[in-house]
């Protein structure tokens, strides 16, 4: 009788196994595919449309900068949409910051299926149309890259292939299978995700842009244990603020997008 209840676990549990790879990109990226980004809801931004290199059709909110002012390239974490960024994007222009946001293929409607390697892609091409998205020369010494979550994993994977002025990372994890793990720790997480590595411990010691990591000591989602880690591996000038009482999505409650910008305007010397 035991024996047919271990066997029944151990092809129970490696069932789930395999449905965690087979369904690790619905996992991963838990779009909204009902809220639009038609509109930004921020004046001072427009929308723009670009075409990957795939030819599936991006949508970007995009802000001019004022006279010598920083460019944020924004990205998003994986369960929301630019929406929930609004308040952020005020703070930003409010300040004459300018904004470029990538939305997500596969996000608020776009098509297209998202992965690692796409999604790098697209942020790739985001930064080099920059100058003819704005219509005006916007060098790498005023180019800085904010991601959230998931997106600060992709703001790191553009920080290795294309200078910056600087880099912030909100809510950011080590690796993302390792976050996977402590979610489910009875997998071996690590082995499970074999296409969508988001490692962003192999990369940080390749940032040469001064670093901000923003992080909760309550965030239920990546643990703060995974920016420590990161940040400790991160080559300097760089600096972590930790929100007593801060969970994953609600750091800006706590400061975070002014802290942010106290940052950015330190780096560019504004």
């Amino acid at each position: 009788m035991l024996i047919y209840l271990a066997v029944g676990l151990a092809a129970t549990w490696l069932i789930a196994c395999l449905a965690m790879i087979v369904f690790a990109r619905a996992l991963i990226y838990p779009f909204q595919p009902g809220v639009s980004v038609a509109s930004t809801n921020v004046p001072e931004m427009r929308v723009e449309t670009i075409t990957a290199e795939d030819d599936t059709p991006l949508t970007l909110w995009l802000a001019a900068p004022g006279e010598g002012r920083p460019v944020v390239l924004y990205f998003m974490g994986n369960g929301g949409a630019l929406a929930g960024d609004t308040g952020l994007f005020t703070k930003l222009v409010g300040v004459g910051f300018g904004v470029a946001a990538l939305n997500y293929r596969g996000a608020a409607g776009t098509p297209g299926e998202p992965s690692q390697e796409r999604l790098t892609a697209d942020a790739l091409m985001l930064y080099d149309a920059l100058d003819v998205l704005l219509e005006q020369t916007v060098p790498p010494e005023r180019r800085v890259f904010y991601g959230s979550s998931l997106g600060a994993a992709l703001a790191l994977q553009l920080a290795a292939r294309r200078e910056a002025a600087a880099l912030v990372l909100e809510t950011p994890f080590n690796r993302l299978c390792e976050v996977a793990q402590h979610h489910f720790p009875i997998f071996p997480a690590c082995l499970l995700l074999p296409y969508e590595h988001w490692a962003s411990s192999d990369l940080i010691a390749r940032i040469n842009a001064p670093l901000l990591i923003l992080h909760g000591d309550a965030d239920e989602t990546i643990p703060l244990a995974q920016g420590r880690a990161l940040f400790e591996a991160a080559p300097q000038p760089k600096r972590l603020i930790v929100y007593p009482g801060g969970r994953h999505n609600d750091l800006r409650l706590h400061g975070a997008g002014m802290d942010a910008i106290a940052f950015i305007e330190a780096v560019t010397g504004d």
